[in-house]
């Protein structure tokens, strides 16, 4: 990324240019406000005063008005006193480019505000650096920037800028300020939404190569970030507090923002951000690393710390970009965070890397920890994560992890990391690899570590009382993990999967050489399951532990999954196992164990093995009781060797479809233990040099026990030597092939193992197998006698041979071997021997030189046969009788029979080149880089160096730029060199020479750096104890190249004494020193920024005595005279002790006899105030206060320091007697309380000085009667008050009508209403058809203020707006909400949920007209029914009316329609007209229908009857007519009633429909007849 070069002036003129149009002033403004500001300078203007050099020194005081800026000259001095006030005109700044000195107070700072609009506060430009510019107590307001800094070195000290909308401090330019307790406070919030520029509400920024040092920065309320570092700027930041950075929408919001830098940060608070930490390096070339010491980071809203590079497709050869020393993260998304629950992470890193040291991270209800495409440079040594991760169940397991890293290079290091109380996993691994040791996980809500396709190389790992898995390790290979100890994982899991030690799931699922899944001495104690495994192959558990597991095997690995073979490694397992099962379940396993030890009560082993493979079992002993033991099955083949199989009686072992070879192993001796198989389907066990064993049992008559023994062959001659590779043949009686091989060169082999007799189930043992021995060499041939194979067999083969040549055994030298000219050979045959034991000969014969006997001794010596000497080697041998070069020694070894053989062997001497070993001073990097002082030396070292033909040597030294040392000097074997004037970066080169060879050379790059002076000083003082001023002087260091000096002085008792940098400072500090022997160090460096972290250092004693103790009273004055209700002030300022530490008194000892140079108290020193009217003291302690009674007192101080005498002092002070004394504990004056909450009235602790008895009375000017009203100390009193503004005034009366009063201010907020549904449970039963009262009276406000009731149901249908309303629900389930509103519009909402019950139908009361039925003649019939159904869910009513063969089906209506009378009422009715044609009867069937329930039916019988003769008038005329005239009353009496019944329907419409309504319209009548 390309910057200009005024990189501060560039990015400044965008953000003015952002807000030029509000900055303007009209015309009219500017012509009032010019009038106003002439007015005001005629009185204020400022004192010059003009020197005779040209330069001008200015003084301002008072009230200085700029409305168009200021500019202090490059010769002027500006001088402000203190309190003055300066007011700048809008986007106005003042510009230093001399020198300005800002001289306020604490108590009177000077202040920097606006006239109108917002300044642009101080311009330091680059002339002013080094011009010795200071400010002091300065306050800025009403700012854009604050203070802007380019390439300039001002003091600023006690600096508070407040409420700047863009950056308070700004650094640009290689800034190099040192700044001393700044405060930022606000900043932002003016133009938040406005800003075109994400420049706005920065604290401190630095950039452009800036590098300040600055010492306690406190920043508060800003929206972007609190520090922001840029650029390639470094420096110094200590003593940091930042709050409440947070509301940033154009860029990320950080409390520090670190972005291609390395600044230096210590000792640092950050709460309440969106992100406390956030580093990320963007520039190609540039380095970001900044280095944090002592960080505290707490309630960030979205991470606590975030390290990060800008481009994400870079992942390879990441550097560090970021160091934490001593890091605490807590809180990062929790409830005190500004918005709760968008929290991502409390540490995070991405495409990047870090260094971390001392690290805890704790109560974040997000990941703790959490990386992604980091790689070896990240390097965690002590990282604690407690109580993380996120707390909701449906959350990604990632997200609930304490330590999540995901797609990992190879391979950071994390070592003691501890990781307890997640909600999830404690540790998640998942793609990539890791190494570290000593790894602690417990107590997390899933398993302790999860590895998921990753390559852990783990030492020292403990998995303790985890939810889950004590250790997982799944779909991943090449996985290391040694000393590894779980315990109480899993309790409760259900199954193996869930909760076990130590589980593999498809751990690897390919053979491989170099990929295993390897677990080291490792131990599972008390899991819910031991080791479990799942299609797992390529693992190897090694020196592997498990003790009771709460449920099944203590080893459970099932691999009936895998679509191919591969194998398990056990090796060195024990497992202790009280279970009515096995304590080992191998289901499809292929497997090498050994070392198996099983112990307790526990069922032994099952193995049923994978397809087609061979497996192995050896060292081992196996028990079993219950019935099982060692059982196998589907075994391809299993070699088994030193099995001891100890099984109780009635647990036989079992062999099942399985080829099986136990060799060297037996049943273990006991009266109560098997001592044989039980033999099922195609099984074949081959007992292979083992114990005894009895008749098997047996499930078919397929399987086969065979006894095997070896038979070990010799071949020898008549005289008992071994002769080498005879031929042996045997062959058998039995089962056996004849087997013929050749023996090894020692003459003898094991042979076997041989069927020695077979059981079979259909003919039980078969005899004894005979075999036969025979053996051949060199035409002889021999057989011994028969044997037999009932035990292993040792055979010998007798030969008796012709003599035999003799056999050559050659050891050196080797062929094709190299020795350096003229150097010594060892010709060495001497092993050599002869099958007959004749005398041997030796002839060594060389191509160039000949018998080498001859030219070596001239004649051998006597006795010697020749076998073993040394060429080259006098006096022994001649010098030079084994020529140089390459030839061929040829070697014939004989017998005195003549019999002779010879083997040749070729070897080369040659003139070597020499050897060089080079040792540096300073060292050479791996990179092969030594870094030098520019005016250092470098020692080069070749000791070491040698030639193999020791010819002379020459060496020498020379460098790509022209050095060289001379060449023709021999070789000094040293160099100490310096290299003036040499580039900054060069190649040296050594060169070693014999004069026969090429050079012998090797070269390494030197790079000069600047060095750091060295420390040296002296201790003067003039006496021995604390109160004696020290000097330490360092005046006499100076830097090599001339630099400036930057020293500290430390002491280890009193930590840092002084710090500086020349000219500004002298290398001295003046001061005290507490009691005690003090080791004092110098540190020095110089004032390049790439020194910043590098110094030298010296160091020396000084024993420092105790010094006396100091009395003084600074208050109250002598002869004072209050009363007994006033706190009075006792103040000690003047008091002391040299062996205090000033930081341990009040306002850091200011006024105080201490030491100002310690970091600690040596002395514990006693203040007692006292008075001679007190029995008790009044009170300890430098500054106190307290109240005394009545009465003239005299107050002594008295100061001991426990070493010597105490000093004392005394005055008189005069007390006269006081109104009570009111203690508010609560409320707190101006609190904030809500109208919903009592609130507390608690003076408990008030008090009459005199002792009189006292009441207190408590009002508000809101309300007319009292609140309280003369009630006494005894009891806290509560009070609900309504909104408003209180202001409430506190009375104390006493007995003897004194009065004190105390007025503060209470402001009570209104309140929300809150919904209430009464009468009703959640999740409540309601029988069928009910009508419910759904009653909302309750719900209130403390306001009283509700304006609105509204029910609904859960899909929106609206029930009704009054307090309580009648509804009826149709059955099932359903939810009623009410939502009331206030008349601030502020609502609350509240559920109930109901089941409704349904009910079956049931039909009763059927009336049939008429009930007989003329023959053949059209008869209109009514029939009616009732229906009660609960539920009102029933629709149909039918019938049928059976007559002879034909029915006709009735259908029934409550409709109010087609001859039913009134509608819903519950009488269904049926009017149809029937023509009957055969008499007799006819039959009636009623029946309801309600979904799947239908009603039992109604039935009646209607007779048929044949019509009488007479007519209708007749029988009117007659019997009818009081028939007709009662049918014609109940019909009027009907309709009237019907009419009645639908005039009521209409009115319970009416009513529902203005229920709807939250007024009442006849309200609304009344109100308009009114007008």
């Amino acid at each position: 990324m390309l910057w200009p070069t005024n990189w501060g002036e560039t990015i400044q003129r965008m953000e003015r240019a952002d807000r030029a149009m509000r900055a303007r002033l009209d015309n009219s403004r500017r012509l009032a406000f010019s009038i106003i500001t002439v007015l005001l300078l005629s009185t204020t203007l400022p004192l010059a005063a003009n020197a005779a050099t040209g330069k001008t020194t200015t003084v301002w005081s008072g009230t200085v008005i700029l409305q168009d800026g200021y500019t202090v000259g490059a010769q002027d001095v500006l001088v402000v006193q203190a309190g003055t006030t300066i007011r700048l005109g809008a986007d106005e700044d003042i510009t230093v480019d001399g020198r300005i000195t800002i001289q306020g107070t604490q108590t009177s700072p000077v202040v920097l505000e606006s006239i109108v609009g917002d300044h642009d506060g101080f311009v330091f430009n680059q002339s002013s650096q080094g011009l010795g510019s200071s400010i002091d107590n300065l306050t800025i307001i009403d700012a854009e920037y604050g203070i802007t800094i380019y390439g300039s070195n001002p003091v600023l000290s006690n600096v508070r800028v407040e409420n700047a909308d863009r950056v308070a401090v700004d650094l640009f330019d290689s800034a190099t300020p040192s700044i001393y307790d700044l405060v930022i406070d606000g900043g932002g919030q003016d133009v938040h939404g406005f800003s075109n520029s994400w420049r706005y509400g920065v604290g401190l920024s630095v950039g452009a190569f800036s590098a300040p040092i600055i010492d306690g920065l406190t920043v508060n309320g800003l929206i972007s970030r609190g520090i922001n570092y840029w650029g390639n700027s470094g420096g110094m930041v200590s003593n940091v507090e930042i709050t409440n950075i947070s509301g940033a929408t154009l860029a990320v919001g950080a409390g520090i923002w670190v972005e291609d830098s390395r600044p230096l940060i210590t000792d640092v608070n950050i709460e309440r951000s969106d992100n406390g930490i956030y580093v990320r390096h963007i520039t190609p070339g540039w380095t970001t690393r900044p280095t944090f010491h002592r960080t505290v980071i707490e309630d960030c809203m979205y991470r606590g710390v975030m390290i990060e590079q800008y481009n994400h497709s870079q992942f390879s050869n990441l550097p560090a970009h970021a160091v934490f020393v001593d890091l605490e993260v807590r809180g990062t998304g929790g409830p005190d965070a500004k918005t709760p629950g968008l929290g991502m992470a409390a540490f995070e890193i991405n495409t990047s890397g870090v260094m971390v040291n001392n690290a805890l991270i704790e109560d974040n209800p997000v990941v703790g920890f959490k990386a992604y495409l980091i790689g070896s440079s990240t390097i965690i040594n002590g990282l604690e994560l407690d109580n993380n991760g996120k707390p909701l169940a449906n959350a990604p397991i990632n997200d609930k992890a304490g330590l999540f890293m995901r797609s990992i290079n190879w391979a950071p290091v994390i070592n003691d990391l501890v990781v307890t109380n997640s909600s999830g996993p404690g540790i998640l691994l998942w793609k990539g690899g890791a190494q570290g040791q000593d790894w602690w996980s417990s107590d997390n809500g899933a398993s302790g570590v999860d590895f998921r396709e990753f390559h852990p190389e783990v030492t020292i790992l403990r998995s303790h009382n985890n939810a889950g898995h004590g250790v997982a390790v799944r779909d991943s290979s090449n996985v290391e993990l040694a000393y590894v100890v779980t315990s109480g994982n899993g309790l409760g899991a259900a199954t193996p999967e869930v909760g076990a030690g130590l589980y593999f799931d498809e751990a690897n699922d390919v053979m491989s050489g170099g990929k295993n899944v390897s677990c080291f001495t490792c131990i599972s104690s008390g899991d819910q399951h031991g080791i479990v495994a799942r299609d797992s192959i390529d693992l190897q558990l090694l020196s592997v532990e498990v003790h009771d597991p709460l449920s099944g095997p203590g080893l459970d690995i099932d691999n009936s999954g895998l679509p191919r073979d591969g194998e398990i490694l056990i090796d060195d397992m024990r497992i202790d196992l009280n279970s009515s099962g096995y304590a080992i379940e191998l289901e499809d396993v292929n497997a090498v164990i050994g070392g198996l030890d099983l112990s307790g009560n526990n069922g032994g082993v099952y193995w049923r093995a994978g397809d087609d493979y061979t497996s192995s079992l050896s060292s081992s002993t196996i028990s079993g009781i219950g019935g099982t033991c060692f059982d196998l099955v589907d075994h391809t083949e299993l070699i088994v060797n030193n099995l001891g199989l100890a099984c109780s009686t009635g647990s036989r072992p079992s062999i099942e479809s399985s080829f099986v070879n136990l060799t060297n192993s037996g049943f273990i001796s006991g009266s109560a233990h098997e001592t044989t198989f039980h033999l099922e389907a195609s099984s074949h066990v081959r007992w292979i040099s083992s114990g005894s064993i009895s008749d098997p049992s047996f499930g078919t008559s397929d399987s086969i026990l065979d006894i095997m023994w070896f038979i070990e062959a010799h071949a020898v001659n008549q005289l008992v030597r071994h002769i080498p590779l005879a031929e042996v043949n045997i062959s058998f009686e039995s089962w056996e092939s004849e087997e013929s091989t050749s023996l090894p060169y020692r003459g003898f082999e094991t042979l076997g193992p041989f069927v020695g007799a077979r059981w079979v189930p259909s003919q039980g043992w078969s005899p004894d197998n005979i075999a036969y021995v025979g053996c051949d060499y060199d035409g002889i041939h021999n057989d011994t006698a028969a044997v037999t194979l009932d035990a292993d067999l040792v055979v010998y083969c007798r030969l008796d041979l012709s003599n035999q040549p003799p056999f050559i055994i050659w050891m050196t030298p080797e062929d094709e071997a190299e020795y350096p000219s003229g150097s010594s050979v060892i010709l060495d045959a001497a092993a050599s021997w002869d099958l007959d034991d004749d005398p041997l000969t030796f002839t060594w014969t060389s191509s160039l030189d000949g018998d080498l006997h001859a030219s070596c001794f001239g004649t051998l010596p006597a006795g010697d046969n020749g076998s073993y000497f040394v060429t080259n080697n006098p006096p022994e041998t001649a010098d030079g009788c084994l020529s140089d070069g390459e030839q061929e020694i040829t070697l014939e070894v004989c017998d005195n029979e003549n019999h002779c053989v010879s083997e040749t062997r070729t070897i080369e001497l040659f003139n070597r080149p020499p050897s060089l070993s080079v040792s540096t001073s300073p060292g050479i990097s791996s990179w092969g880089i030594m870094h030098l002082g520019r005016t250092a030396n470098a020692t080069i070292s070749l000791d070491g160096s040698s030639d193999p033909e020791n010819d002379p040597l020459t060496c020498w030294v020379e460098t790509n730029y022209g050095f060289s040392t001379p060449t023709d000097e021999g070789c000094p074997m040293l160099f100490d060199l310096a290299f003036p004037g040499a580039p900054t970066q060069f190649t040296l080169t050594i060169h070693l020479s014999d004069g026969n060879n090429p050079d012998v050379t090797w070269s390494f790059d030197v790079r000069l750096f600047n060095e750091v002076p060295p420390a040296e000083f002296d201790v003067l003082r003039a006496g021995e104890t604390s109160a004696h001023l020290v000097h330490l002087d360092g005046s006499m260091v100076s830097d090599p190249e001339g630099d400036e000096v930057r020293f500290e002085f430390w002491s280890d008792l009193d930590g840092l004494l002084a710090e500086g940098t020349t000219p500004d400072f002298t290398i001295e500090w003046q001061g005290w020193l507490t009691k005690g022997i003090h080791t004092i160090t110098m540190y020095t460096s110089d004032d390049r920024s790439a020194h910043s972290n590098t110094w030298n250092s010296a160091s020396t004693q000084v024993s420092v005595n105790n010094s006396a103790p100091v009395a003084v009273i600074a208050q109250p004055a002598d002869q004072t005279l209050t009363d007994s209700g006033e706190l009075i002030r006792f103040d000690s300022t003047g008091s002391g002790d040299w062996d205090l530490a000033c930081g341990d008194l009040p306002d850091n000892g200011s006024g105080f006899v201490c030491s100002p140079t310690a970091a600690s108290s040596n002395d514990l020193v006693s203040v007692v105030w006292t008075s001679d009217r007190l029995l008790e003291p009044i009170g300890s302690g430098w500054i106190l206060d307290a109240r005394l009674p009545k009465g003239y007192h005299t107050v002594t101080l008295t100061v001991d320091d426990g070493s010597g005498d105490a000093d004392i002092t005394s005055i008189v002070v005069r007390v006269e007697e006081s109104a009570p004394i009111l203690i508010l504990d609560s409320p707190i004056p101006d609190a904030e309380v809500y109208s919903n909450g009592p609130v507390l009235f608690d003076f408990r602790r008030s008090f009459d000085p005199d002792g009189d008895d006292f009441t207190v009375t408590v009002t508000s000017n809101l309300l007319l009667e009292p609140i309280l009203e003369d009630k006494t100390t005894e009891y806290w009193y509560n009070d609900y008050l309504p909104a408003g503004e209180h202001e409430l005034t506190f009375e104390l009366r006493d007995s003897t009508d004194r009065v004190r009063t105390h007025t503060q201010t209470l402001m009570v907020m209104e309140t929300g209403p809150v919904a209430v549904i009464d009468g009703l449970l959640d999740g409540q039963y309601i029988s069928p058809g009910t009508t419910l009262t759904l009653d909302g009276s309750q719900s209130y406000d403390y306001d009283e203020d509700i304006v609105l009731y509204q029910w609904t149901t859960s899909d929106g249908t609206m029930l009704g707006d009054r307090d309580i309303i009648e509804v009826t629900f149709n059955p099932g389930p359903i939810r009623v909400d009410l939502l009331v509103k206030d008349s601030r519009g502020i609502t609350s909402t509240t559920s109930v949920n109901l089941t409704i019950g349904s009910s079956s139908p049931s039909l009763s009361n059927m009336q049939i007209d008429p009930m007989e039925i003329d023959l053949d003649k059209s008869t209109q019939v009514t029939i009616t029914v009732r229906l009660e159904d609960p539920d009102g869910t029933t629709q149909v009513v039918l019938g049928v009316m059976k007559e002879g063969g034909d029915e006709l089906t009735l259908t029934f209506q409550d409709d109010g329609m087609r001859g039913d009378e009134i509608a819903d009422d519950g009488i269904w009715t049926y009017v149809g007209t029937w023509r009957i044609e055969d008499a007799g009867w006819v039959k009636v069937e009623v029946w309801a229908i309600d979904g799947e329930f239908t009603s039992p039916a109604l039935v009646e019988v209607l007779t048929v009857e044949e019509p009488q003769s007479t007519n209708l008038l007749t029988w009117l005329m007659g019997s009818g007519l009081p028939y007709f005239i009662g049918v014609l009353v109940i019909l009027i009496l009907a309709g009237m009633a019907y009419q009645k019944q639908r005039s009521e329907a209409i009115q319970r419409d009416l009513d529902m429909i203005e229920s709807w309504s939250t007024f009442n319209p006849r309200e609304l009548d009344d109100e308009f007849d009114e007008d």
